[in-house]
């Protein structure tokens, strides 16, 4: 994984998701990888139209968005885990919490920020090199992709870890 993403450094648009190196760490949570996107080095470009693109190259595991954020999960909004008469998440708090959803900007787009990546789990240097290019390709030519860039859906992602399209 860190190989993929050390061959796709400095490309715009792409960012890795992984433990700094500086770090003592090696527990990147590598079994639902994703990568970072940033649509305003590549002029604005959707990330649903970036991972079309990658997939045209023929990464099949490339796909925008991650998780919902949990806030917005109707579990957590309307269910009564523990039976205290209203949903549990405001159970125990002095007012309704949910009221202050609308003010987590971030978590509400993550979806049109993140992308799901191919997990490498072995160490095979040629096939991760051709799956890096299949996502470099897109980024360096994006000019091209934005004249049929229809946006993003309002909500990508979903509640399961793969397919979030």
């Amino acid at each position: 994984m860190n190989y993929f993403w050390d061959l796709l450094k400095g490309v715009p648009g792409i960012c890795a998701h992984r433990v700094p190196e500086a770090s003592d760490s090696n527990m990147a949570g590598w079994y639902a990888p994703h990568g970072l996107y940033r649509p305003e080095e590549l002029g604005g470009l959707s990330v649903t139209r970036f991972t079309e693109a990658v997939r045209a190259e023929g990464v099949n595991d490339c796909s925008p968005g991650c998780n919902l954020a949990l806030h917005t999960h109707i579990l957590f909004n309307t269910c009564d885990v523990y039976g205290h008469g209203k949903p549990t998440r405001i159970a125990n708090s002095a007012r309704d919490v949910r009221l202050l959803d609308e003010s987590l900007p971030v978590s509400e787009r993550i979806g049109t920020l993140t992308y799901s990546i191919p997990w490498f789990k072995h160490y095979r240097l040629e096939v991760i090199e051709q799956y890096a290019e299949a996502f470099r390709k897109p980024a360096e030519n994006y000019k091209e992709l934005l004249m049929d860039d229809k946006g993003n859906s309002e909500k990508l992602g979903g509640w399961h870890f793969f397919r979030h399209r």
